[in-house]
């Protein structure tokens, strides 16, 4: 039985070993892949994938000849073709709790830095300029400040529960929760263009999809206030990217704290490193040793569960693949 990692950026492959162990005859491949040919030729002949950042086009799964499971290090699977995988009866997997302390901390870190200006002032002292009054937004304390949440699933109401602590106020848009599961979790529902207008802090929570893609347009931004700010730790591509740009250029919004961006790395040079009303950091909001370990291990695991004829926990086509492998 042959699992290949196609690639990874953890220190070792211990936590993957750990969840494969009960395979017997196993042979684990560090296949150090960096695009589509690297794939095909080392995935031909494997029962399963691990996958970090690689593409797995349809060209790479048509030529897989025997996988039964794909499996994602972390939440998303938009860098895996879900519908050829799943017409060729292929499991799509992820470890999605692996990081909801991470994301939900690092969202609050923002907000409250944004709500400080801690960049800027810290910037503002490493260029010889000290003094509260010297910077250009006026500070707003976060408490009766309201954060709307694109997206309000289990992350997002972890944030939602402690941001109760700073007194801040709680609003969301999401299709597929309830006016009364929102409540329970302590935010109104409303719709998209509401919580844009009357959110002093958007925060994007959604995972991203052909639907979710450029959702945040030029349109949404223009409704929001201009004291307010973005906060995204879900997906760069979630927000129209140069439409941001320009609204945050032009001051039409206070700026924005982003974790991801529509193209990864950001590159030197790009106009939101040159903004000093923006935060960034490099898609970093999930990583603390507990959390890299959980994302190796229950992704493996996944893997494991297939090849052991078992349901997988966390399969996003598990009833299409089933049915595709009935006939």
């Amino acid at each position: 039985m042959k699992v290949v990692v196609a690639d990874y950026e953890f220190p070792n492959l211990d936590p993957d070993k750990e969840a494969l162990k009960d395979l017997a005859g196993l042979e684990l491949v560090d296949a150090k892949c960096t695009n589509e040919d690297e794939l095909i030729a080392a995935c031909a002949d494997t029962d399963g994938l691990l996958n970090q950042y690689n593409y797995i086009t349809p060209r790479v799964i048509d030529s897989m000849k025997k996988c039964k499971v794909i499996s994602t290090y972390g939440i998303g699977v938009d860098k895996i073709n879900l519908e050829a995988a799943t017409k060729k009866g292929i499991y799509v997997c992820n470890s999605p709790e692996y990081n909801e302390y991470e994301v939900c901390d690092h969202t609050i870190m923002l907000i409250l830095a944004l709500s400080r200006q801690m960049v800027q002032l810290d910037r503002a002292i490493h260029n010889g300029v000290y003094g509260v009054m010297k910077i250009d937004n006026r500070l707003y304390r976060p408490y009766g400040q309201t954060v709307g949440f694109v997206g309000f699933g289990r992350i997002a109401k972890q944030i939602a529960e402690k941001l109760k602590l700073f007194g801040m106020k709680s609003i969301c848009y999401d299709p597929f929760q309830s006016a009364e599961q929102c409540a329970a979790a302590g935010a109104e529902k409303m719709e998209l263009d509401d919580v844009m207008k009357q959110a002093d802090f958007v925060s994007i929570n959604v995972s991203l999809t052909d639907k979710t893609r450029h959702m945040i347009g030029a349109h949404e931004i223009g409704l929001m206030k201009p004291t307010a700010y973005i906060v995204n730790c879900g997906r760069g591509a979630i927000i129209d990217e140069p439409a941001m740009v320009e609204a945050l250029q032009e001051k039409r919004i206070y700026g924005a704290a982003l974790d991801t961006f529509e193209v990864e790395p950001i590159k030197p040079g790009h106009p939101l490193l040159a903004l000093d009303n923006v935060i960034t950091t490099p898609h970093s909001a999930w990583n603390t040793q507990e959390s890299m370990y959980s994302m190796q291990y229950v992704a493996a695991r996944q893997v494991a569960l297939v090849l052991q004829g078992q349901k997988p926990v966390h399969c996003v086509n598990y009833d299409a693949v089933q049915e595709v492998l009935k006939g």
